[in-house]
């Protein structure tokens, strides 16, 4: 179980679930994630902030932490839910045949490229509109896609989730 919380409250809330004071501290994106666990009841819990790795290390230290450089993730092994933090959207939206605009959308697990992004969509049509015939050069000529690729950051930002800070 992960419980989100505010990084100026890690101290206190440590101290609430009797966590012992280990702050693991990793960079993720331009964020330093933060997380602190109790085996016993295996909860983990996890702040983040816009300090440098180097700042967020010290402002733990002055709440009682000790530091050290790593991430705590729920174990998938023991059904726990496993934090994905490299899933990349892309999404396409193309000219139709009906009257509205078409939109494809994928995941990818690290950074594709545009082209990645192309051929992916260029098979699946092809394979379930059986156009078997048609170029890729051709198809990208008639749909006009226009491509989109969300990283991890980018996600957060657009969702407007608060971040823990």
């Amino acid at each position: 179980m992960v419980l989100h919380v505010p990084f100026d409250h890690l101290g206190e809330e440590s101290k609430r679930h009797n966590i012992k004071p280990l702050a693991y501290v990793s960079v993720k994106g331009a964020r330093c994630a933060v997380t602190v666990a109790d085996h016993n009841s295996r909860l983990i819990m996890q702040a983040e902030t816009g300090m440098t790795k180097e700042q967020a290390s010290q402002e733990l230290t002055k709440q009682g932490f000790m530091v050290a450089h790593g991430r705590w993730l729920p174990d998938p092994l023991a059904g726990e839910l496993q934090i994905e933090e490299s899933l990349w959207v892309a999404s396409v939206a193309y000219k139709s045949y009906e009257e509205k605009p078409g939109l494809w959308v994928n995941a990818y697990r690290g950074s594709p490229s545009v082209g990645d992004v192309l051929k992916d969509f260029y098979e699946e049509m092809i394979a379930e509109t059986m156009l078997e015939n048609v170029s890729l050069d051709s198809f990208i000529e008639s749909v006009l896609p226009n491509v989109v690729v969300v990283s991890p950051d980018d996600m957060v930002s657009l969702a407007g989730v608060p971040c823990a800070d």
